[in-house]
């Protein structure tokens, strides 16, 4: 999981994009997310909740989030993955 800290608004975000010269497009190609995605997001036409769009919006610093996917995500009262899978594998 990877935490990213610094959360910034739409404008600044935007700021920085025109700063480097890069587009949006450009940007979400080098991480592999939707551009569309990333526009409807800087629009606020998009609520980044969940999915990619959280991953987006946590990328761009627009919020303060973890990335990672479903089977990292454990609680304490709940195993995780591998050992769900080790206590099949030593049943008789």
């Amino acid at each position: 999981m990877t935490q990213i800290v610094p959360v910034c608004t739409v404008a600044d975000v935007r700021a920085e994009f025109k700063k480097r010269g890069i587009s949006v497009s450009e940007w979400a190609r080098v991480r592999g997310v939707s551009a569309q995605l990333t526009y409807q997001i800087l629009a606020g036409r998009k609520a980044a909740i969940r999915g990619q769009s959280h991953e987006i919006a946590v990328l761009l610093g627009l919020k303060p989030g973890l990335l990672g996917n479903a089977d990292e995500l454990r609680f304490a009262h709940t195993p995780s993955m591998t050992d769900l899978a080790d206590s099949q594998s030593e049943q008789p």
